[in-house]
């Protein structure tokens, strides 16, 4: 029994964000075919203290975003959104951040971490590849070199 219980919590714990880094990566991938099928710019934001998300489009109204930000998907239970380095390579660790799909199949280059416990993920977002790097652990990647990262 004492064997068991490290090895189910190491499992769990992988589970988690492992489920977390799934549905970052899965939306970013819907969400670059979307925005060049509809010609149209979508908007994940997320927001960070409370490890949700939603995604808007350019031309919603302002009224509208609100509506849709009131029913947010939210990661799994206890995951938490560490920080997300932005395009302007500065490190938010509060509040909401925003990655922009633009109907062109680029987006905005965005390093997200996360954590469960004290287990970490890294997830490279890069602008041009369509291309997400994963690492599994804490990992600081400067947003100049998200294009050539690589996973590990």
């Amino acid at each position: 029994m004492a064997l068991a219980v490290p090895s189910t919590r190491d499992v769990l714990t992988g589970d988690s964000l492992k489920k977390a880094s799934r549905q970052f990566i899965g939306m970013e991938r819907k969400l670059r075919g979307d925005a060049v099928r509809d010609q149209t710019d979508y908007i994940l934001c997320i927001d960070l203290p409370k490890a949700a998300y939603w995604v808007v489009t350019s031309g919603m109204t302002t009224e509208k975003q609100d509506e849709i930000k009131k029913s947010p998907k939210h990661l799994p239970a206890d995951v938490v959104i560490a920080d997300i380095v932005d395009e302007s390579n500065k490190k938010k660790s509060d509040g909401e951040a925003r990655i922009v799909f633009r109907k062109n199949n680029i987006c905005s280059p965005a390093v997200i971490h996360l954590s469960y416990e004290e287990d970490n993920m890294t997830i490279v977002i890069n602008p041009f590849l369509g291309v997400t790097d994963i690492y599994d652990k804490y990992v600081d990647v400067s947003i100049n070199d998200a294009g050539t990262s690589r996973s590990m």
